[in-house]
């Protein structure tokens, strides 16, 4: 399935020392209403990072795992904005984003290097901006996506047994 949308006026953010990247996202989303956006660009330097990635399990299978790295970290990403669509969940929060229906979705992958590692993986809370100077030069631009709306559509409840995840793509109207 595909749908059309327009890029709209790129948001330049500059994240002051010691906030948290995906609370500053979100933020950006909820004040500019987006129902859909693009992450273009998340760079510079943080004292931790917080992330989701894939990680062998017992069995052979992959399982996810949430890991954290202590900086200076340098880091560089990108991602998508969209919305909780969980009608079925009421206003219980859930996930490690603690979403209810209508909530600002974020879906964010970053890499992360320190002096002996780099990885990648899933932004999660905790990815603490650093800065050396008084103002920082962190920086992140986002785009919304006008005429489009993209859902993170989550059917039914654990307690069901039966959980679909997956993002719905609608056009919505100028």
């Amino acid at each position: 399935m595909e749908i059309e949308g327009k890029l709209g006026s790129v948001i330049l953010a500059r994240l002051e020392p010691h906030a948290d990247l995906l609370e500053s996202i979100l933020e950006i989303a909820k004040r500019h209403k987006m129902k859909a956006g693009v992450i273009l660009s998340i760079t510079g330097s943080l004292d931790r990072a917080v992330f989701q990635r894939f990680q062998p399990g017992r069995d052979s299978t992959q399982v996810i795992g949430v890991e954290e790295m202590e900086g200076p970290i340098e880091s560089s990403g990108h991602g998508i904005i969209g919305i909780v669509d969980a009608p079925d969940r009421g206003d219980v929060p859930f996930g490690v984003g603690k979403y209810t229906h209508g909530d600002s979705y974020a879906h964010v992958h970053l890499t992360v290097t320190n002096a002996t590692e780099t990885v990648c993986g899933h932004v999660m809370p905790g990815c603490i901006v650093r800065s050396n100077h008084a103002v920082s030069h962190f920086t992140i631009m986002i785009a919304p996506i006008e005429e489009a709306a993209l859902k993170l559509r989550i059917d039914g409840t654990p307690e069901a047994g039966s959980r679909g995840v997956y993002h719905l793509l609608e056009t919505v109207s100028a």
